[in-house]
């Protein structure tokens, strides 16, 4: 890192600053602070929702993932996409939870539950982000550490005290973070997001281009299909030869796809954006942009870890790759892992490029520390504390409280980040801490929002047995290490070194326990709620009320624009679609099935014509050269349409009346910022009492 790199990293620093005190200004009420009063378009949702996705540790965790599977994770996305698109075309989740006009998750399970749920649940919800967040600092710390090779230590001139690098850059970007939530909260959050993510995009074409120049492609396939060849069941190329892969392999890859439906929405990790959404089919909408927003994305998080392993396993390269890895062998575990392809970047790109990639990481590391901070500071006074009170805040309380809890997220996540010890990868880390909430919460958030029969009692069970599993699995995967002999000594000998050859780590990885715990969720949550019903008389829950659909829509919101007929109802598209999003809704359809075809052709030529190393490595580089062509021209349609977006969101917050009363408060089993319908008295209510 040069004098360049450093100033092009505090220049971001200064843009998005002097973005933060501007919108700060404009923050005048609880639902401004909470989502942004819910005057976000599309494109501003999709580009900033997108960063704060996609943050330091999510990047840092691809490249771990793909190092270690190569192209496998793509081949099982082309499965996954006709469901991720029928998901889009049917807003799964996120269209009736916006219908609900819930601030948070929680809020939503006092309207169709009881609030004594909402507040376990908020609790629950509380500590699963906040565990799940707590390695967030570490990593990207422990990634500019050996991104920028600073020392592990420093003495300041005139001080007698070793400072340590890791722990002062720990309360640094910890610090950063709680700053930007504080200030303007979700409203500073997306504006600032949205400047990180469009220069996030601009820096990605300029990596991509780079590292196409730098790694031809007969290179990357001869390093490839040497190493298929002497490592059977380890191939990068060839997704059905990946049995010998330890955690990535196929399974990892089929269960996950089953947990993405099962628990679509209940992370709340960015619940402000599920929120800010100024109507539920813009929030559907932002989907769909976002299946074109990521192209050159993933294009380059793919490309940029193959080009590590060329890198480390080609004889091209063997003393230039000697010298990363002679730095890498000081380093054990998770942290190796996580180090390689940083270092690998580190050594490659030349002055200019290292600081654009190292203010690239420091743009999604804060987009996504904020985000989180501000989502699980809110999810603590929205959920834990004002369910409490009977007489509701007033905006200077409700504001300072929110503040005061994000800071304590901030000190939670830096003793945690200090303290911690990793035992698994990112993504296996990220499966198992978010179980303690998703387990239970997916059979209770989709059985809330699709079942009228769903009962507070299943509710109750499903999220008591789900976290009960997780945070029994977090604890056993602890204790392993010392578990393991004492184990053994108890059993067979054949079990015995079973047991011991894995006493390193748990010998179930955390998305096999993640995926059972999730079953198991919603098996409770159906079977007790049809025996509550049987046994107790639970009445069915009025879901039009609480969806504001029929005669409880006062907002205006389903609109006409053009008489859909009743096919294009079936597939999604409803009078709300203009002719552009009609457009939009065709080509990502045709995009998805372009490679749902590509999976079908790559699974006939495996099985029946027995495709060769070449074919397979051909199929890749098309993907990437395409994602990476159409990314260019994305690129340029989200920065205009975002732009205006911003516009818009201004204008609405500068005419826009703010109500008091909009402040996440439940009020006779309706939200307290709602308008009550005249002479309506029925109120939505949970289906049983506690």
């Amino acid at each position: 890192m040069q004098l360049l790199d450093w100033g092009i990293v505090g220049a971001l620093l200064l843009i998005l600053t002097a973005t933060l005190i501007i919108s700060r200004r404009q923050v005048k009420s609880t639902a401004d602070f909470l989502a942004a009063n819910r005057c976000a378009g599309r494109y501003l949702l999709a580009v900033t929702d997108g960063i704060a996705g996609i943050g330091a540790i999510s990047i840092i965790a691809t490249f771990e993932q793909y190092y270690i599977a190569g192209f496998s994770p793509v081949w099982w996305g082309f499965l996954s996409g006709p469901i991720a698109l029928l998901m889009s075309i049917c807003g799964w989740v996120y269209y009736r939870f916006r219908e609900t006009r819930c601030f948070t998750m929680a809020q939503f399970f006092e309207v169709r539950y009881s609030r004594r749920f909402r507040v376990f649940s908020g609790m629950l919800g509380w500590l699963s982000g906040v565990l799940n967040y707590g390695i967030f600092p570490s990593v990207s710390v422990k990634f500019f550490m050996f991104f920028c090779r600073l020392p592990d230590s420093f003495q300041i001139a005139g001080i007698p005290f070793v400072f340590s690098t890791y722990v002062c850059l720990l309360l640094f970007v910890i610090s950063l973070g709680v700053t930007f939530a504080i200030c303007g909260g979700q409203l500073a959050i997306m504006l600032t997001d949205f400047i990180q993510g469009t220069f996030c995009n601009l820096v990605f074409l300029v990596l991509m281009i780079f590292m196409v120049m730098q790694f031809n492609w007969e290179t990357i396939f001869e390093t490839l299909t040497v190493h298929a060849a002497e490592n059977p069941g380890q191939s990068l190329f060839n997704p059905f030869d990946t049995t010998g892969i330890r955690d990535f392999n196929i399974w990892f890859f089929l269960m996950g796809i089953v947990l993405v439906v099962l628990t679509s929405g209940t992370w709340q990790g960015q619940s402000g954006y599920a929120a800010a959404a100024k109507s539920a089919h813009e929030a559907k909408m932002a989907r769909f942009l976002g299946v074109w927003r990521q192209l050159v994305q993933w294009a380059l998080l793919l490309f940029i870890p193959i080009c590590a392993f060329t890198f480390f396993n080609s004889p091209q390269y063997a003393d230039s790759a000697q010298t990363v890895a002679e730095t890498l062998g000081t380093l054990h575990g998770q942290e190796a892992s996580q180090a390689r392809v940083p270092l690998f970047l580190s050594h490659i790109l030349p002055p200019g490029l290292l600081g654009l990639f190292a203010a690239l990481m420091l743009a999604a590391m804060l987009s996504t520390d904020d985000s989180y901070m501000h989502s699980w500071g809110s999810i603590f006074v929205q959920d834990v504390i004002m369910p409490f009170r009977k007489k509701p805040f007033t905006e200077k309380q409700h504001i300072l409280l929110l503040r005061l809890s994000i800071v304590f997220v901030g000190i939670f996540a830096f003793f945690f980040s200090w303290l911690f010890k990793q035992t698994e990868y990112i993504l296996l880390f990220f499966q198992i801490t978010g179980a303690i909430f998703t387990g239970g919460a997916g059979a209770v958030l989709i059985g809330g929002l699709y079942s009228r029969s769903g009962s507070t009692l299943g509710a109750w069970v499903a999220m008591i047995l789900g976290s009960g599993l997780a945070l029994g699995s977090i604890a056993l995967q602890q204790c392993w290490p010392a578990l393991a002999p004492a184990v053994a000594e108890y059993v067979p000998d054949s079990a015995a070194q079973w047991l011991l050859a894995r006493r390193e780590r748990f010998p179930v990885n955390s998305q096999i326990l993640a995926f059972a715990i999730t079953l198991t969720g919603f098996a409770s949550y159906f079977i007790v709620s049809y025996i509550d019903r049987k046994v107790h008389g639970t009445k069915y829950f009025n879901l039009e009320k609480m969806l504001h659909r029929g005669k409880y829509d006062l907002s205006g919101e389903h609109r006409e624009v053009w008489s859909a007929g009743r096919i294009w109802k079936i597939f999604g598209l409803t009078d709300e679609f203009t002719r552009f999003d009609r457009l939009l809704f065709f080509a990502s359809l045709l995009w998805t099935l372009l490679w749902t075809a590509a999976f079908v052709a790559g699974t006939l030529g495996h099985f029946v014509f027995g495709w060769q190393p070449l074919h397979w490595l051909r199929l890749w580089r098309g993907y990437v050269m395409l994602g990476f062509g159409l990314g260019i021209g994305t690129t340029i349609w989200f920065l205009i349409g975002g732009s205006a977006d911003v516009v818009k969101l201004f204008r609405a917050l500068r005419t826009r009346k703010r109500n008091d009363a909009d402040d996440g408060r439940v009020v006779d089993g309706r939200n307290a910022g709602e308008e009550i319908s005249a002479g309506g008295t029925e109120t939505a209510t949970g289906s049983s009492g506690d």
